[in-house]
């Protein structure tokens, strides 16, 4: 190899070494990121079925609800369906309800996705007047408590383990077991 040759190569070896030292000292831009909900109201779940009809907003009262709102496009939106999948079914027996919420793809896009999914969560469309669910980014998870009390707004997809939504659960089915003034098998039957 002539020397001009040696030299770009080892310019370039180097410069690569400098990028990937500075990748790896980087937190991960897709990590998610949690905060506190803070419209200062709760909304109303303003969903559709697949088949057109209203979703009964009443129906999950007493549950803390996990809303993952996601599109066919999104990739950390598919890479994270399984995951809730996984912790939906790590939940089960538990006061907590999974929706997945499609933020307006096809009902043929969003079939052909269920088809892939390892467990069969409520698919849902976010209806028209559905304001306070349109985010600047997916995926987004919005993790309301029992008393359908939007709390937590998680930005970004969960990691291998359902962290954040994994912690955030925990500490809501905590919450709402030491309620005080209740007497604890009273707010344990919320969900049943």
């Amino acid at each position: 190899m002539n020397a001009p040759a040696a030299a770009l190569l080892a310019r370039c070896l180097h410069a690569s070494l400098m990028a990937l030292g500075l990748w790896v000292a980087m937190p991960s831009v897709h990590a998610a990121q949690v905060v506190r909900w803070a419209s200062g109201h709760t909304p109303v779940l303003a969903f559709d079925t697949l088949d057109g009809r209203r979703f009964d907003s009443a129906a999950p009262m007493g549950k803390i609800v996990v809303a993952n709102f996601w599109a066919v496009w999104c990739a950390p939106c598919r890479e994270e369906l399984p995951l809730l999948a996984q912790l939906a079914a790590s939940t089960q027996g538990q006061p907590v309800e999974y929706l997945l919420v499609n933020t307006g793809d096809s009902n043929a896009a969003i079939e052909k996705m269920r088809s892939k999914m390892p467990a069969n969560l409520p698919s849902l469309r976010l209806s028209a007047e559905a304001q306070d669910f349109r985010f600047s980014s997916l995926p987004a998870t919005v993790v309301f408590d029992t008393h359908m009390r939007a709390r937590w707004l998680v930005r970004g997809a969960i990691d291998a383990q359902a962290e954040p939504l994994r912690s955030l659960i925990a500490d809501l089915l905590a919450e709402a077991r030491v309620v005080p003034g209740k007497p604890v098998n009273a707010v344990l039957s919320l969900g049943n």
